[in-house]
Parts: C-alpha cells; sequence; structure tokens
C-alpha cells in the first residue's frame, strides 16, 4: 500500500494572520497530483489539520468549503494534533502493519511536549483554552488576543521550542514497539534511521504544508522505502504552467 503523510496545515478562517495560506484548488491539484503519479492507496493528514485554537469547525468549514468537501468525498485519515484535540472525525494514531509483520505507527507528535505529553500539563493547556472560549464574547479582549497571534506566526514560523533532541528521543522509545515511526508538530521534515536489537528503524517527520511549503512523506508500506517531499508553492505553479504549455 501506498500512503502520503501530510500535517500541519492549520486550516484556518481567514487569512489575516494564519498560516495556512493555501489556495482550495491549489492544493487540491497537488495532492491530487501526487495521488495520481504516485498510485497513493491512503491519505493520512497527522495533527494540526484545523486551527481549531482560533476557530470553530463551522466556521473553517464555512471559509473552506471545496477543500472540506474534498476531505470528506475522499476519505481521508485525520489524526489529532495540539491545534485540533476536539476534532471529532479523528483518532489519536493510525498504525498499519504490512505482510511482514513490520509495524508504521503515525501520531502528530505534541505528546513529546510537557504541556501536551502529562495530565498536568494537559489540564493547564484545557483551563487557557475554557478560559479564552469564555471571554471570546469579549471583542477588545480577542482583539489582543489575535493580535499576539498574528505577532507569534509573524516572527516565530518555526518555534525555538520545537528544534531540539526531545522529538527524536521521545521517536526512538515509539521505536522499540514499531519499525517505523511518522510523527509531525515539529514543522521539520526530518528522516532518520538506527537499529534496535539488529532491527533496522525509522523516524519520519512529515514537516508542514503552511506559509507557501507543501512538505510530506510518500510511503509503500510492503517494501518500507519512502520519499520526502519538499516544494514551495511557487514551483508548484510554475510546474503547473509548464504542463500547460506542453
Amino acid at each position: 500500500m501506498n500512503i502520503l503523510v501530510l500535517s500541519d496545515l492549520h486550516i484556518d478562517a481567514c487569512d489575516n494572520f494564519g498560516t495556512f495560506q493555501w489556495d482550495e484548488m491549489d492544493l487540491i491539484m497537488h495532492i491530487e497530483g501526487i495521488r495520481d503519479i504516485h498510485s497513493i492507496d491512503k491519505v493520512i493528514l497527522n495533527g494540526d489539520v484545523f486551527e481549531l485554537i482560533k476557530y470553530s469547525y463551522e466556521e473553517i468549514k464555512n471559509s473552506n468549503p471545496i477543500l472540506m468537501r474534498y476531505f470528506r468525498d475522499n476519505d481521508f485519515i485525520f489524526i489529532r494534533g495540539n491545534h485540533d484535540l476536539v476534532n471529532e472525525f479523528a483518532v489519536d494514531h493510525f498504525d498499519i502493519t504490512n505482510s511482514q509483520g513490520q509495524t508504521i505507527h503515525i501520531e502528530h507528535g505534541h505528546n513529546a511536549d510537557w504541556l501536551n505529553g502529562n495530565k498536568l500539563g494537559r489540564a493547564i493547556g484545557k483551563f487557557g483554552l475554557t478560559m479564552l472560549k469564555k471571554f471570546s464574547h469579549s471583542k477588545w479582549l480577542m482583539d489582543i488576543y489575535f493580535k499576539i497571534v498574528a505577532l507569534e506566526d509573524e516572527i516565530n514560523h518555526i518555534p525555538k521550542k520545537y528544534n531540539t533532541i526531545k522529538y527524536l528521543t521521545y521517536a526512538l522509545k515509539l521505536l522499540k514497539d514499531h519499525d517505523v515511526v511518522i510523527l509531525g508538530h515539529t514543522h521539520k521534515l526530518e528522516s532518520h534511521h538506527t537499529y534496535y536489537l539488529n532491527k533496522k528503524k525509522r523516524y519520519l517527520n512529515s514537516g508542514a504544508c503552511t506559509l507557501g511549503r507543501f512538505q510530506g512523506i510518500i510511503m509503500d508500506t510492503e517494501t518500507m522505502k519512502y520519499e520526502l517531499i519538499k516544494e514551495s508553492k511557487e514551483s508548484i505553479k510554475n510546474s503547473y504552467l509548464i504542463r500547460q504549455a506542453i
């Protein structure tokens, strides 16, 4: 089976300060091109697909109707991330076992964080989200919140706190029970190989499809061969123009 793993789209309801920054049809056409060229059997959206800490699901759906219909009609698999924990259509992780008994474990990866990875941290995060929803009726408070979010998005696209070894360490723990671990969350496209009990193990990170980037992983789950995708919206548009000219 050939799979395509994408993560961290952060689809929002407004482009003013969001990180999604994709035209619906541009994204759909590119995903469809990859599915066709690589004979993709299953597409897995590995967390932070939606920006549900800023918007409601209905707001996002109404702002991106074509894309949301495309996701629904193509039976994509959704995995929860820290920005879309309340996504009722998502699962916490997705595992695949091939005919040789090798397993691929896919999860977003935010459980490696202190705030998301233990009960106290999750309780604090939940309290903060509850307070935000409680004061959402106050326009001036929400304006301040949105300005803070906009500033953070502008100056800190890839948080420094994600640029650490702790995600690799977390993946290594998971690799004791799996042959391949695929995470997202850090917005960093990565590939690492190691050995455990004489078995080759792989940790991969699917990067992010935000801010003019298209990153992800294509994998043949039977052979375990994979390809990292790293493209920009500009290169994608140029490839469309070339194909049209031919």
